[in-house]
């Protein structure tokens, strides 16, 4: 069976055209519509996944396709699916700890079905707009539109998204395609997983490798920040800032386990080359010290 999924970054922009003073409304999200198909093709459904950061809307979605491939469709069961036990399956200890603004969303024909923390009222409308009309996502922006005209509103809303990752897998072969925002610069990285004697490539694994690599990056970069911070004098050997940064440490360590795993387990070929954690903390010492060199001259 193959399944293909995209991660989109989302930003939308909502200005108020009968009072042009009023700061613009800005709703951000990270979004995959996950498609659940059986093997045999008879039953076909999509679950749409929001959340806070990247790795979170990977690492839930995961968890979904993974109970959709062992137990069948999500909401026929006699025992309803957990979305909570899975999102507390999808947040880190470190995650817990440090991330205090989580959020996630999960809808299912434009209606919610599951959320904790807080997100944007907005990204409601934009999902029921989008179950209006599906298999034409930018049409939503339109109808939500006509939505705040019809409650006495005249709003333009303005949509921006970057792709953040595209996967596709089939049973012997998996193609994963990443971009991400380094400290000076956004890059992008592929990666080919084969199978290496026997067995099948999981879309559940290589959406979790995708959130290893994302979440790794993002920490490195955190952690080269606080190296130099450390360095300049700016934060203190025992300030809560360093011990941020040695819990982000243990949390790096456990990705690259992670990575490491996956990579015994298939054949793997990267272009242009696998990002290593080590040399995102280094970029990211140099650019923090270069912006306070030109900050503080």
């Amino acid at each position: 069976m193959e399944t293909n999924a995209t991660l989109l970054r989302e930003k939308f922009t909502l200005r108020d055209l009968e009072n042009d003073g009023d700061a613009p409304i800005i709703a951000v999200s990270n979004r995959l519509a996950l498609p659940l198909k059986t093997k045999g093709g008879d039953f076909s459904d999509t679950i749409i996944v929001r959340a806070q950061n990247m790795h979170l809307c990977l690492r839930m979605a995961s968890q979904i396709l993974q109970s959709f491939q062992t137990s069948g469709p999500l909401f026929t069961r006699n025992k309803p699916f957990d979305f909570e036990e899975s999102w507390d399956r999808s947040c880190s200890s470190y995650e817990k700890m440090a991330n205090l603004l989580r959020w996630c969303a999960i809808y299912h024909n434009g209606k919610i079905v599951y959320s904790f923390g807080t997100h944007h009222g907005f990204l409601d409308v934009i999902e029921k707009c989008d179950a209006k009309n599906p298999g034409n996502y930018d049409k939503a922006i339109g109808i939500a539109e006509k939505i705040f005209i019809s409650m006495g509103r005249k709003v333009s809303i303005s949509y921006d998204s970057n792709i953040a990752m595209v996967l596709n897998t089939k049973p012997s072969i998996g193609r994963c395609g990443l971009i991400y925002r380094g400290p000076e610069k956004t890059s992008t990285f592929n990666f080919v997983a084969e199978i290496i004697e026997e067995g099948s490539v999981s879309p559940v694994l290589c959406m979790g490798i995708c959130s290893a690599f994302l979440e790794g990056l993002q920490l490195a970069y955190k952690i080269g920040v606080a190296n130099d911070r450390l360095n300049l004098l700016l934060i203190e050997k025992y300030s809560s800032d360093i011990k941020q940064r040695d819990m982000a440490l243990r949390r790096l360590a456990e990705l690259n386990t992670e990575i490491r795993s996956f990579e015994n387990r298939f054949l793997l070929r990267f272009r242009p080359e696998k990002p290593e954690f080590s040399q995102t903390v280094t970029d990211a010492e140099r650019f923090h010290r270069k912006s306070y060199d030109k900050n503080n001259l």
